[in-house]
């Protein structure tokens, strides 16, 4: 399996993905969540409240998206923020493979951080259905749902940023050796 996802990501492009991300997170930042921004004033989305949630808060948060606004936050999560998620997770993953491999870390211990962009997509993923979950229960939302997407959304809070740090950290290594 190491070895087929070595070759994999030697002989994909990176860019076949990456512009279809850059193109998801160009749409739901600056197109799709300002215009449910407008619906909740200050309040945030669940997707970004890495400090977690309680009950109060979505009550009060789907109180103000009334129906309309919880059907545009529905469409949000099922059409663009789950499409986004297998994107971003394929992309960081071949970036981060086809990095070791040319940093020559691809048998090290570092192999693992190709563990960061699955965790990081598997915790969004399960916010996403939590939050679907709600969205669809109108005001019947059993604890556990919420408490459950809370806690997904504080574990994609801590494994994306270490996701891109190791992207980052890797690029570095990359230049650094190129420079040398």
């Amino acid at each position: 399996m190491k070895q087929k996802l070595r070759n994999i990501s030697l002989k994909i492009s990176v860019w076949i993905y990456v512009i279809p991300v850059i193109f998801f997170f160009i749409l739901i930042t600056f197109i799709l969540i300002p215009r449910l921004q407008l619906l909740i004033g200050e309040m945030q989305l669940l997707d970004v409240m890495f400090k977690g949630y309680d009950a109060t808060y979505v009550h009060q948060l789907f109180d103000k998206l009334q129906s309309g606004g919880r059907g545009a936050y529905l469409s949000l999560e099922l059409y663009a923020d789950i499409p986004f998620i297998f994107l971003y997770v394929i992309t960081f993953t071949m970036s981060i493979a086809k990095l070791l491999v040319r940093n020559g870390l691809w048998d090290g211990l570092l192999y693992y951080s190709l563990f960061f962009p699955v965790l990081a997509g598997l915790s969004d993923l399960a916010e996403n259905i939590g939050i679907i979950n709600m969205l669809q229960s109108k005001n019947d939302i059993p604890g556990y749902i919420i408490k459950l997407t809370s806690y997904s959304t504080i574990l994609k809070g801590y494994l994306l940023p270490l996701t891109l740090l190791t992207l980052i950290s890797l690029l570095g290594v990359m230049w650094y050796k190129k420079l040398r």
